[in-house]
């Protein structure tokens, strides 16, 4: 099984930590970096699911916020296209996604949705990491979710580590979860029949230990399985 990750377009460290959380969970799985500097959008074609990797800013242009664009950090417009393709093609090709943080931002953009451009300007405590080891904040799970069903539970704790955020909602998705001050912290399908499988979060899966299993090993046990089904058909 192969599974693309997309560049975060940081340290090779940074994108170690997906490649670990790939093979430490999905025994036998490579992994396949799909980066727009070294222009590997070909390899989507081999890769059974895709996990949307962290990083900078979607910039605000693509949902039509023009005007925020100074609050926005770490932007890098060729990314931007380069995932918004790469989703476009993911979806035509039936391939799971799991978006993480930046991920999961992108995807709600690439579906019509918009983003709080600063959490902290609109009003909302920081979930950015800061000068802490790791930020920590409760998490409820929306009751019925197809994300209640994968993590079985009702709340948790995650990590943070994001200044932006969901905030209308792409056409076909709903929110799968909330952090205790009301921010929007997972999405899926509203009405999933007939669509690749897709799971969206705010949290860092591959910063956490197994301890977190629900919302870290879980999920990425469950793409494992949905990229199977698919190989399958």
């Amino acid at each position: 099984m192969i599974i693309g990750i997309t560049d975060p377009m940081h340290d090779a460290a940074t994108y170690g930590r997906y490649a670990e959380l790939v093979r430490k969970w999905i025994p036998g799985a490579e992994d396949q970096i799909l980066s727009c500097i070294t222009g590997t959008f070909s390899e989507i074609e081999r890769c059974d699911a895709l996990i949307l990797s962290g990083g900078g800013d979607v910039h605000p242009k693509f949902y039509s916020r023009d005007e925020d664009a100074d609050l926005a950090r770490d932007v890098k417009i060729p990314r931007d296209l380069f995932e918004f393709d790469l989703i476009r093609e993911a979806m035509e090709r039936g391939i799971p996604v799991l978006g993480i943080c930046r991920g999961a931002q992108v995807f709600n953009v690439a579906m019509g949705g918009s983003l709080v451009p600063d959490i902290e300007a609109a009003g909302y405590a920081a979930h950015r990491r800061g000068d802490e080891p790791e930020r920590l904040h409760g998490v409820m799970v929306t009751k019925g979710s197809l994300l209640g069903g994968i993590t079985g539970v009702a709340e948790g704790t995650v990590n943070s580590s994001h200044h932006q955020a969901v905030d209308a909602v792409g056409r076909g998705l709903c929110v799968a979860a909330r952090s205790d001050d009301g921010i929007i912290e997972a999405l899926e399908w509203e009405k999933p029949g007939g669509k690749p499988f897709v799971m969206l979060v705010q949290w860092h899966p591959e910063k956490m230990n197994e301890g977190s299993a629900p919302f870290a090993r879980n999920l990425v046990e469950r793409l494992a399985l949905e990229a199977r089904a698919v190989r399958t058909l």
